[in-house]
């Protein structure tokens, strides 16, 4: 009877003595210094706005809003003063658009809004317009 009750003890200190090593081996990782992770929301991954160029009366962004739900969504496009110059419902499971916007002589400020029944993602531009002349002179 005796080996019996020693065997068991034998079994209960080795799982013991297996838990404290694992917990000591937890917190000495919680005592390693921090990691600091950026939060990144991960609608932010779904919607991108690209500027692509400029025609002769207009400038051209491409859009793109990966809908994995296919929920319906709204696109909403809204000037410098906050006037929505652009709206339309969309239920699209992979969304892509080029959207003109016609140039101006001033400087514009465009945003893009992806509006979801639970969230609303936003993408702000500015658009300096500079224009440069280059002379070309050759000795004949």
């Amino acid at each position: 009877m005796k080996p019996v009750f020693a065997n068991f003890n034998l079994r209960k200190s080795a799982s013991v003595l297996a838990a404290a090593a694992l917990l000591t081996l937890g917190s000495a990782k919680l005592q390693a210094a921090p990691i600091i992770e950026k939060i990144i929301n991960p609608t932010d991954k779904q919607v991108t706005v690209n500027f692509v160029g400029a025609t002769d009366n207009n400038l051209v962004f491409h859009l793109e809003f990966d809908n994995k739900s296919g929920e319906k969504f709204y696109l909403i496009i809204k000037n410098d003063a906050g006037d929505i110059v652009y709206q339309n419902a969309y239920n699209d499971v992979h969304f892509e658009k080029n959207i003109r916007i016609p140039k101006e002589d001033t400087e514009i400020r465009p945003t893009f809004i992806i509006r979801t029944a639970s969230e609303q993602i936003e993408k702000k531009f500015s658009v300096d317009r500079k224009v440069s002349e280059n002379f070309v002179v050759t000795s004949l």
